[in-house]
């Protein structure tokens, strides 16, 4: 049973890598926080100006174009009216008349020139004709009024209404490329932070490794006690007897046969009970092949070996 086993875990080149880590995400925190500020200013700088145009757009639609609309809205509808449509229909019946009553001069004109009686027969059936004809004339015309009117008012309210639209869409735009501006104002000036964040975490993981297997390595020491100070009257077994196990240390006396030095002790972290038996260090310089290191660095002894009992006192 003599040599030695695994030695205990070094964690030196792990906890220098946390190091590492903690002291990069500083330097990288310092390095990019000044260019993050002036980022951050200029998308701020961009922000203020992009709600100065939307402000000035709106401005605009409010103060200059929304009144110049609004009467182009009271002269459209004008022309929806079915006043403006009799207006615009007896416009075109007088016209229609005037127009009539020139020709019909010119027709009784030729008549007389030809020696034809304005009372005669003749005369009177073309001018009965031509009466039929002026009022046909004039509901035509009147029909064709009131269509141009309704279809005029119609075309105006399009115009109107395809007016202003894009004045109100270039303000939103601009306030909400104000909006996209600020947000990435924001997030440039938490990113150094964010980084740091990272490289914390990152620092953090490494030592919590470290912590782990420390952990794990002194629960495994404590185990062993255990496993020691449960079964301290068995013979045959190696015990952990390494010093640093021990406290309250007392020497009372000396093997006969093996010459050992015999001590009082009591385990640390223990129950308080104190045993005797032979600290490993003794044992490893008269007879090192009854001493063996465990996986956590502390020494063992072979006690069936040396023909001895560890005695609970």
């Amino acid at each position: 049973m003599g040599g030695k086993s695994q030695p205990a875990p070094d964690y030196s080149g792990m906890e220098a890598l946390g190091r590492e880590q903690l002291a990069f995400s500083k330097q990288q925190y310092a390095e990019m926080m000044p260019l993050a500020r002036q980022v951050y200013g200029q998308q701020m700088d961009a922000q203020r100006q992009q709600m100065n145009q939307a402000q000035d757009y709106y401005d605009y639609q409010q103060k200059t174009f929304r009144p110049v609309e609004q009467g182009l809205v009271r002269d459209a509808e004008r022309f929806s009216t079915e006043g403006y449509r009799e207006q615009m229909a007896g416009q075109a019946a007088a016209a229609a008349g005037r127009a009539f009553g020139v020709q019909q001069d010119m027709s009784q004109r030729a008549l007389a020139s030809r020696g034809v009686s304005p009372n005669s027969g003749a005369a009177l059936a073309l001018q009965a004709q031509g009466n039929l004809g002026l009022a046909a004339q004039r509901a035509n015309a009147m029909t064709g009024a009131r269509t141009q009117a309704e279809q005029l008012g119609f075309a105006r309210r399009m115009d109107v209404t395809g007016l202003g639209r894009g004045l109100a869409g270039a303000s939103t735009a601009a306030y909400g490329g104000a909006t996209g501006a600020g947000s990435a104002g924001i997030n440039t000036a938490m990113a150094p932070g964010g980084q740091y964040m990272q490289g914390l975490q990152q620092a953090g993981q490494t030592y919590g490794n470290i912590l782990n297997n420390q952990t794990s390595q002194f629960n495994t020491g404590l185990n062993a006690q255990g496993e020691v100070m449960g079964s301290v009257a068995g013979a045959g077994i190696a015990l952990l007897s390494d010093r640093r196990l021990k406290e309250n240390i007392e020497l009372v006396g000396r093997d006969e046969r093996t010459m050992l030095p015999l001590y009082e002790f009591e385990y640390k972290g223990g129950s308080g009970k104190r045993y005797l038996g032979v600290m490993a260090q003794d044992v490893a310089e008269s007879h090192p092949d009854m001493v063996f290191t465990m996986p956590d660095g502390f020494m063992a002894v072979n006690y069936a070996g040396l023909g001895l009992e560890m005695l609970e006192v």
